[in-house]
């Protein structure tokens, strides 16, 4: 176990640097969008050149000669604004700069050194100009974390219950009614149900629920639990269809195997049997997909930090993908994130197989 365990970290330090690289090279090949206002410009640039991204050329801008080379290369290089920018004098300064974008390659390897040698992921463009890109994401993680936590511990109860009701009463009425309910919350999307419940819990009832996620500088602990309640709702009622049909197919299933009825047959009655035997062995399948289903909720609350307002990792990601706008330092470190907690989560999962279930044994040879 020991070695499979450290065979599976090593492969997910090797998929994650396979996926930053990727992801790197594919961003570096667009146009780069630097700060629009010219002290934001400049200081981004320069950190791009002490960072090993650019260099750069200084002219003076009172000297003829030098100004006139300087707008030659504004005026016909093909290549400005996408990987050659100029910056005009900042302040008192007397200095005309000309930044060029260094080969990828070489930016790479910069890239590299700075984030395994420093932890240095860059400073952001857009989001929050020359601000470095991973405290962004940092900064942001604990909301995103509660956020999903607390839609997870509120749809794990009524899953298990829905799914247990739903084998139990398998082809009766109340099976079938609440199929048609599964079905339904299976194939509405958490954003339609975010804003239903907007309309229900706040504006039908007059500001019961707010309508946006509260400022959490501004506001106490409790109205920022009340924030929590529509997105934990309108993200939950998805997972808890889902939940109850995969338990219930499972347990299903388990009712019909030979033990239970061996179980019954030895004197214990139906509920015992299904209590004591049934659904214990029915969650053996169940765990892993219950601790991949967090990384899951991760990624479905993009829309709904978008849409309600929430200042989690999510929605500054959108926002750094904002066409024309890209901010690619804040992407870089939001895949990082992201990466490393499904990566993280595969990893758990296959874990569990071999603790939940002994007749498993995680990376034996046959």
């Amino acid at each position: 176990m020991t070695k499979y365990i450290i065979q599976r970290v090593l492969w997910i330090f090797v998929i994650l640097f396979t996926t930053l690289t990727i992801t790197f090279v594919l961003l570096k090949l667009a146009p780069e969008y630097p700060p629009t206002k010219n002290e934001e410009k400049d200081t981004w640039l320069e950190k791009q050149v002490s960072d090993g991204y650019y260099t750069v050329e200084y002219y003076d801008k009172n000297d003829q000669d030098e100004v006139a080379e300087f707008n030659r290369i504004r005026s016909t290089n093909p290549e400005i604004n996408e990987t050659v920018f100029t910056v005009e004098p900042v302040n008192d300064s007397n200095v005309l700069k000309i930044f060029y974008r260094v080969p990828i390659p070489q930016q790479y390897l910069s890239w590299l050194n700075n984030v395994v040698g420093e932890w240095d992921w860059g400073t952001s463009t857009k989001v929050r100009v020359n601000y470095p890109a991973f405290k962004i994401i940092a900064e942001r993680m604990p909301i995103t974390f509660y956020l999903n936590l607390a839609t997870l511990i509120f749809y794990l109860p009524f899953g298990f219950t829905f799914g247990i009701i739903a084998a139990l009463k398998k082809d009766t009425i109340v099976d079938n009614i609440m199929q048609i309910v599964v079905m339904l919350f299976l194939s509405v999307p958490s954003l339609v149900f975010s804003l239903l419940l907007i309309i229900l819990l706040s504006y039908q009832t007059g500001g019961l629920l707010p309508s946006r996620f509260p400022l959490i500088a501004l506001q106490g602990f409790w109205e920022i639990a009340e924030g929590f309640v529509i997105p934990v709702i309108a993200g939950g009622l998805p997972a808890i269809a889902g939940l109850t049909r995969l338990l219930r197919a499972e347990l299903s299933e388990v009712l019909t195997s030979e033990f239970v009825l061996l179980a019954k047959t030895k004197g214990l009655s139906h509920t015992q049997a299904v209590l004591r035997h049934a659904i214990r062995n029915s969650l053996v399948p169940m765990v892993p997909i219950i601790i991949s289903s967090f990384a899951a909720l991760l990624g479905g609350s993009f829309i709904l930090e978008r849409v309600y307002g929430i200042p989690g990792v999510g929605r500054v990601t959108l926002q750094a993908l904002a066409s024309g706008n890209y901010d690619y330092n804040v992407i870089m470190a939001s895949s990082a994130f992201y990466g490393i907690i499904g990566l993280t989560t595969v990893l758990i999962v296959d874990l569990t197989y071999g603790i939940i279930d002994p007749q498993i044994r995680m990376g034996a040879k046959k």
